[in-house]
């Protein structure tokens, strides 16, 4: 990927193998089965996005990239990923492409790549599978799992009426009784993704309205104000901070320690709250810091 959103789909990935390998598995016609990370360093040329084995009836190997810009020539790139991924595993794999918005498609993601010899017949075809995130229906990607929803809010149906889209989402977090813990994760994540797709005002007044509205959120509101409802005011500013920095690194990296340090040093509840609204829109940690 090595896109601004790779941090937050990688943590994603991470924290939900197993919801991620069920549902490319099932799209790419992979039996299902326990799954495990695989190493993604195929070559001193070659890395791919992610590698899953998936101990099924039939084992066999996972190959995901996401892309977000669109441009000619990746099934060329699959097909380097997918012969090198076999070569070092010596497992059947399965290349998925993810396009995770409308413009990184691109006239060639066909799902099949045939090389033509001298004489004009090809002499070789690769399959591959693309799921065009825009295309699937949020129930879809809802029941794919906690660790995929965060995508159903990048469909065309989410689009067309983007806060109830969020209350489904968090309807289907709820439901599957993910820890609070998990389900702040998840919104944070899904507050980022959604800069993939919609522009940050729309995102913001997204996040203003939720806030308002429901009074039980997990996300950055019930964060900030925790403490004073504790009359613990010390503590919802360190809270803040910390839930901060977890978002920040999710959009720009890890802080370095003098960044770290500046923000922890705010402690005026008004200004975190304005810092956690920006992270949305911000360039870079620096860009961040300069709001007021």
């Amino acid at each position: 990927m090595g896109k601004p959103f790779d941090a937050t789909l990688n943590t994603l990935i991470d924290a939900h193998l197993g919801d991620w390998a069920a549902f490319l598995g099932a799209r790419a016609g992979v039996p299902p089965g326990p799954a495990a990370p695989l190493d993604t360093d195929l070559s001193a040329t070659l890395q791919a996005d992610r590698l899953f084995r998936i101990d099924g009836v039939s084992p066999a190997a996972l190959h995901l990239e996401l892309e977000s810009s669109g441009r000619l020539g990746i099934p060329g790139e699959l097909l380097r990923y997918n012969v090198a991924a076999w070569a070092v595993n010596g497992l059947p794999v399965h290349s998925v492409l993810v396009l995770l918005r409308p413009k990184a498609t691109a006239t060639d993601l066909t799902g099949t790549l045939e090389l033509a010899g001298a004489d004009g017949a090809p002499y070789l075809t690769f399959r591959y599978t693309v799921i065009r995130v825009w295309l699937e229906t949020v129930d879809a990607l809802l029941a794919a799992g906690p660790g995929v929803a965060p995508l159903a809010l990048l469909t065309n149906e989410a689009d067309a009426d983007l806060p109830a889209a969020f209350v489904r989402f968090r309807q289907a977090l709820r439901s599957a009784a993910v820890p609070d813990s998990v389900e702040r994760g998840l919104l944070g994540s899904t507050f980022v993704l959604c800069g993939l797709r919609y522009d940050p005002a729309r995102v913001e007044t997204l996040y203003r309205e939720l806030s308002m509205t429901l009074e039980d959120s997990t996300t950055y509101q019930l964060i900030l104000n925790r403490g004073v409802a504790q009359g613990e005011a010390r503590g919802a500013v360190a809270e803040a901070q910390r839930l901060l920095l977890l978002l920040g690194q999710e959009r720009f990296g890890m802080a370095p320690s003098a960044i770290e340090a500046a923000l922890r040093a705010v402690t005026d509840r008004s200004r975190l709250e304005r810092l956690a609204r920006r992270v949305l829109t911000a360039t870079d940690w620096n860009d961040l810091l300069t709001t007021n």
